[in-house]
Protein backbone atom coordinates (compact mmCIF):
# COMPACT_ATOMS: atom_id res chain seq x y z
CA UNK A 1 0.00 0.00 0.00
CA UNK A 2 2.84 2.41 0.87
CA UNK A 3 4.47 1.65 -2.49
CA UNK A 4 1.23 2.46 -4.36
CA UNK A 5 0.77 5.70 -2.42
CA UNK A 6 4.37 6.71 -3.18
CA UNK A 7 3.85 6.09 -6.90
CA UNK A 8 0.61 8.08 -6.91
CA UNK A 9 2.27 10.93 -5.02
CA UNK A 10 5.14 11.03 -7.51
CA UNK A 11 2.70 11.07 -10.42
CA UNK A 12 0.79 13.97 -8.88
CA UNK A 13 3.99 15.91 -8.34
CA UNK A 14 4.93 15.44 -12.00
CA UNK A 15 1.53 16.74 -13.06
CA UNK A 16 1.87 19.76 -10.81
CA UNK A 17 5.42 20.44 -12.07
CA UNK A 18 4.31 20.26 -15.71
CA UNK A 19 1.31 22.51 -15.10
CA UNK A 20 3.39 25.08 -13.18
CA UNK A 21 6.48 24.95 -15.41
CA UNK A 22 7.78 28.40 -16.13
CA UNK A 23 10.97 30.05 -17.28
CA UNK A 24 12.16 33.64 -17.07
CA UNK A 25 15.02 34.72 -19.32
CA UNK A 26 17.13 37.82 -18.85
CA UNK A 27 18.28 39.55 -22.02
CA UNK A 28 21.08 41.97 -22.84
CA UNK A 29 20.60 44.37 -25.76
CA UNK A 30 23.27 45.87 -28.01
CA UNK A 31 22.50 48.07 -31.03
CA UNK A 32 24.63 49.37 -33.87
CA UNK A 33 25.63 53.03 -33.55
CA UNK A 34 24.53 53.92 -37.09
CA UNK A 35 20.83 53.18 -36.59
CA UNK A 36 18.79 56.30 -37.37
CA UNK A 37 15.89 55.58 -35.01
CA UNK A 38 17.37 53.33 -32.31
CA UNK A 39 15.03 51.59 -29.89
CA UNK A 40 14.98 52.95 -26.37
CA UNK A 41 14.71 50.97 -23.15
CA UNK A 42 10.94 51.54 -22.93
CA UNK A 43 10.34 50.26 -26.47
CA UNK A 44 12.55 47.23 -25.90
CA UNK A 45 10.78 46.38 -22.65
CA UNK A 46 7.45 46.60 -24.50
CA UNK A 47 8.68 44.22 -27.22
CA UNK A 48 9.87 41.72 -24.60
CA UNK A 49 6.60 42.10 -22.68
CA UNK A 50 4.52 41.53 -25.84
CA UNK A 51 6.60 38.46 -26.69
CA UNK A 52 6.02 37.07 -23.20
CA UNK A 53 2.27 37.77 -23.33
CA UNK A 54 1.97 36.15 -26.76
CA UNK A 55 3.63 32.96 -25.52
CA UNK A 56 1.74 32.77 -22.23
CA UNK A 57 -1.73 33.30 -23.73
CA UNK A 58 -2.99 33.51 -20.16
CA UNK A 59 -1.72 29.90 -19.87
CA UNK A 60 -4.83 28.66 -21.68
CA UNK A 61 -4.49 25.60 -23.89
CA UNK A 62 -6.37 24.59 -27.01
CA UNK A 63 -4.88 21.11 -26.96
CA UNK A 64 -1.30 19.90 -27.45
CA UNK A 65 -1.08 21.72 -30.81
CA UNK A 66 -1.72 25.14 -29.24
CA UNK A 67 -0.62 25.62 -25.64
CA UNK A 68 0.02 28.55 -23.37
CA UNK A 69 3.77 28.55 -22.71
CA UNK A 70 4.83 30.23 -19.47
CA UNK A 71 7.95 32.00 -20.73
CA UNK A 72 8.92 35.53 -19.72
CA UNK A 73 11.64 37.77 -21.16
CA UNK A 74 13.14 40.65 -19.20
CA UNK A 75 15.71 43.32 -20.08
CA UNK A 76 18.79 43.32 -17.88
CA UNK A 77 21.39 46.04 -17.76
CA UNK A 78 21.86 49.11 -19.97
CA UNK A 79 21.39 49.14 -23.75
CA UNK A 80 24.87 48.97 -25.24
CA UNK A 81 26.14 50.39 -28.51
CA UNK A 82 28.69 48.85 -30.86
CA UNK A 83 30.41 49.95 -34.07
CA UNK A 84 30.22 53.49 -35.37
CA UNK A 85 28.23 55.52 -37.86
CA UNK A 86 30.90 54.80 -40.47
CA UNK A 87 30.98 51.05 -39.81
CA UNK A 88 28.94 48.74 -42.03
CA UNK A 89 25.90 47.23 -40.33
CA UNK A 90 25.39 44.48 -42.92
CA UNK A 91 25.94 40.83 -41.99
CA UNK A 92 27.55 39.74 -45.26
CA UNK A 93 29.33 36.47 -44.38
CA UNK A 94 30.03 33.97 -41.61
CA UNK A 95 32.95 35.96 -40.22
CA UNK A 96 30.92 39.16 -39.93
CA UNK A 97 27.93 37.29 -38.50
CA UNK A 98 30.04 35.58 -35.85
CA UNK A 99 31.81 38.84 -34.99
CA UNK A 100 28.44 40.47 -34.28
CA UNK A 101 27.32 37.44 -32.24
CA UNK A 102 30.46 37.79 -30.08
CA UNK A 103 29.85 41.47 -29.30
CA UNK A 104 29.03 41.91 -25.60
CA UNK A 105 28.86 38.14 -25.23
CA UNK A 106 30.81 38.51 -21.99
CA UNK A 107 27.96 40.38 -20.29
CA UNK A 108 27.44 38.44 -17.07
CA UNK A 109 24.18 37.34 -15.52
CA UNK A 110 22.06 37.14 -18.68
CA UNK A 111 20.61 34.13 -20.45
CA UNK A 112 21.05 35.37 -24.02
CA UNK A 113 21.91 38.45 -26.06
CA UNK A 114 20.14 40.42 -28.79
CA UNK A 115 22.07 42.54 -31.32
CA UNK A 116 20.10 45.07 -33.40
CA UNK A 117 21.45 45.96 -36.85
CA UNK A 118 20.29 47.55 -40.09
CA UNK A 119 20.40 44.58 -42.49
CA UNK A 120 21.11 40.84 -42.44
CA UNK A 121 21.97 39.72 -46.00
CA UNK A 122 23.59 36.51 -44.68
CA UNK A 123 22.67 34.11 -41.88
CA UNK A 124 23.37 30.50 -42.80
CA UNK A 125 25.12 28.86 -45.77
CA UNK A 126 22.72 27.63 -48.43
CA UNK A 127 19.91 30.05 -47.50
CA UNK A 128 18.92 33.05 -49.57
CA UNK A 129 18.65 36.40 -47.76
CA UNK A 130 17.96 39.02 -46.70
CA UNK A 131 16.74 37.99 -43.25
CA UNK A 132 14.90 39.76 -40.46
CA UNK A 133 16.68 37.75 -37.78
CA UNK A 134 19.50 35.26 -37.31
CA UNK A 135 20.23 33.05 -34.31
CA UNK A 136 22.59 30.63 -36.06
CA UNK A 137 24.87 29.14 -34.86
CA UNK A 138 23.14 28.73 -31.53
CA UNK A 139 26.22 28.21 -29.33
CA UNK A 140 26.75 31.98 -29.21
CA UNK A 141 23.48 32.33 -27.25
CA UNK A 142 22.97 35.43 -29.37
CA UNK A 143 20.27 36.70 -31.72
CA UNK A 144 20.77 39.29 -34.45
CA UNK A 145 17.63 41.19 -35.52
CA UNK A 146 16.87 44.00 -37.95
CA UNK A 147 15.93 47.36 -36.48
CA UNK A 148 12.13 47.96 -36.64
CA UNK A 149 12.56 51.26 -38.50
CA UNK A 150 13.93 49.33 -41.48
CA UNK A 151 10.48 47.77 -42.05
CA UNK A 152 8.59 51.04 -42.39
CA UNK A 153 8.75 51.31 -46.18
CA UNK A 154 7.68 47.70 -46.72
CA UNK A 155 4.48 47.86 -44.65
CA UNK A 156 1.27 49.92 -44.87
CA UNK A 157 1.39 53.06 -42.73
CA UNK A 158 -1.14 51.67 -40.25
CA UNK A 159 0.67 48.33 -39.76
CA UNK A 160 3.36 47.93 -37.12
CA UNK A 161 6.01 45.28 -37.68
CA UNK A 162 5.61 42.45 -35.12
CA UNK A 163 9.04 42.64 -33.52
CA UNK A 164 7.79 40.64 -30.53
CA UNK A 165 7.01 37.72 -32.86
CA UNK A 166 10.40 37.97 -34.58
CA UNK A 167 12.31 38.04 -31.29
CA UNK A 168 10.32 35.10 -29.87
CA UNK A 169 10.72 33.20 -33.17
CA UNK A 170 14.50 33.66 -33.13
CA UNK A 171 14.64 32.67 -29.47
CA UNK A 172 12.83 29.49 -30.53
CA UNK A 173 15.68 28.76 -32.94
CA UNK A 174 18.14 29.49 -30.13
CA UNK A 175 16.56 26.69 -28.09
CA UNK A 176 16.93 24.34 -31.09
CA UNK A 177 13.48 24.65 -32.65
CA UNK A 178 13.14 24.21 -36.43
CA UNK A 179 10.73 25.86 -38.83
CA UNK A 180 7.46 24.13 -39.64
CA UNK A 181 4.93 24.59 -42.43
CA UNK A 182 2.12 26.52 -40.78
CA UNK A 183 0.58 29.91 -41.39
CA UNK A 184 -0.27 30.40 -37.70
CA UNK A 185 2.71 28.85 -35.89
CA UNK A 186 5.36 30.94 -34.15
CA UNK A 187 7.99 28.79 -35.85
CA UNK A 188 6.47 29.27 -39.30
CA UNK A 189 8.82 28.88 -42.24
CA UNK A 190 7.37 32.09 -43.70
CA UNK A 191 8.14 35.70 -42.65
CA UNK A 192 6.66 36.38 -39.20
CA UNK A 193 4.83 39.45 -40.54
CA UNK A 194 2.34 36.98 -42.06
CA UNK A 195 1.35 35.99 -38.51
CA UNK A 196 -0.39 39.34 -38.10
CA UNK A 197 -3.47 37.76 -39.68
CA UNK A 198 -3.55 34.96 -37.07
CA UNK A 199 -6.02 35.37 -34.22
CA UNK A 200 -3.69 33.38 -31.96
CA UNK A 201 -0.09 32.45 -32.74
CA UNK A 202 0.37 28.76 -32.04
CA UNK A 203 3.06 26.96 -30.08
CA UNK A 204 2.66 23.22 -29.71
CA UNK A 205 3.52 21.21 -26.59
CA UNK A 206 6.89 19.98 -27.84
CA UNK A 207 7.90 23.49 -28.89
CA UNK A 208 6.91 24.82 -25.48
CA UNK A 209 9.14 22.24 -23.81
CA UNK A 210 12.09 23.57 -25.83
CA UNK A 211 11.21 27.18 -25.00
CA UNK A 212 10.99 26.34 -21.32
CA UNK A 213 14.31 24.49 -21.52
CA UNK A 214 16.13 27.51 -22.91
CA UNK A 215 19.07 28.01 -25.29
CA UNK A 216 20.46 24.78 -26.69
CA UNK A 217 17.92 22.61 -24.89
CA UNK A 218 16.68 20.85 -28.05
CA UNK A 219 18.73 19.49 -30.98
CA UNK A 220 18.81 21.84 -33.97
CA UNK A 221 17.94 20.00 -37.23
CA UNK A 222 20.39 20.19 -40.14
CA UNK A 223 17.75 21.08 -42.76
CA UNK A 224 15.82 24.34 -42.80
CA UNK A 225 12.33 24.52 -44.33
CA UNK A 226 11.57 27.24 -46.84
CA UNK A 227 8.31 29.18 -46.90
CA UNK A 228 5.49 27.55 -48.82
CA UNK A 229 2.76 29.72 -50.36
Amino acid sequence: MRMIMAILSSALLLLVDEACAQSTYSVSISRHASLKEPLGAKEIRNILKDASTMLQKNSESNGDADVGCNVTFSLKGPIRTFGSASTSTDIVDEQHRDAVHKIDSNVAGVDFHIKIVKEIPFCRPGLQGPFDGCSFPIHFRSIIVVDPSEHKDSLPTNVKYPDHLLWAHEFGHLTGLPHRHSKVALMTSCPVVKLLSASRVQVDKEECNCLLGGPGFCPLPAAVLNCQP
